[in-house]
């Protein structure tokens, strides 16, 4: 007879996947038991349906079900021998590090500004003079004073707003205080709202190009 002292589950079998629990385990190792292969594969399929019900976070995922296998192999320690829709996982893909994800090579002069800015900055800097120039950088310069406000709580003048374009676009612009239009109540998610049709297109342009400055990315979006 099985007392509860001897079933406690520090003695049981390690747990390989805890969140499907012991009884998929047992069941896995049930299907491994099985002597033919066409018989294993129904099992597996229908332990399968079980394993997406007890996880179902997993269904957003376009790939869900050729993961369940993964995990499914996983659970068997990579010794199952059945009829697999998918590739079939190895120990080794297993173990296998993700890619290297590099970070930004490019510094940026005004953290509290953000690398969004800066992008925005760039692509201004190349548009030939005009009003729709001068106002993309009234919205910047807004930002800006907005930015600086919240991250630093200091209010910038018109002049250091317009020495820091100067620097940021090295060169390309170069407003001079007194021609810059401040708005204190603009914040960075209003950006994409208000303006003319002319900027909107602009930041929806720019949104499309880098998949930054569209109203889903909340347009300017600080770091």
């Amino acid at each position: 007879m099985i007392t509860l002292q001897d079933d406690y589950n520090t003695q049981r079998e390690h747990l390989i996947i805890s969140e499907y629990g012991r009884q998929i385990q047992e069941y896995v190792k049930h299907i491994k038991s099985l002597s033919e292969k066409e018989n294993r594969t129904r099992w597996a399929n229908s332990l399968i349906n079980i394993m997406a019900t007890l996880n179902p976070e997993l269904k957003q995922q376009s790939n869900y079900r050729e993961k369940l296998w993964g995990h499914l192999f996983q659970i068997a320690d990579f010794e199952l021998d059945v009829e697999c829709p998918y590739p079939v996982p190895t120990r080794e893909d297993k173990s296998k590090k993700p890619a290297h994800i590099p970070y930004f090579d490019s510094k940026i002069k005004f953290r509290f500004y953000g690398r969004n800015l800066q992008d925005m900055v760039d692509k201004v800097g190349e548009m030939e003079n005009g009003e729709l120039k001068q106002d993309l950088v009234n919205l910047i310069a807004s930002f800006m004073y907005n930015s600086c406000k919240s991250w630093n709580n200091e209010n910038l003048s018109n002049d250091v707003i317009a020495e820091h374009l100067k620097i940021l676009s090295k060169g390309k612009l170069s407003p001079e205080g007194q021609d810059i239009v401040v708005s204190p109540d603009n914040s960075p998610a209003q950006f994409n709202q208000g303006g003319s049709n002319q900027q909107r297109k602009f930041f929806k342009r720019g949104g499309q190009k880098k998949g930054r400055f569209n109203r889903n990315n909340g347009g300017f979006r600080r770091h």
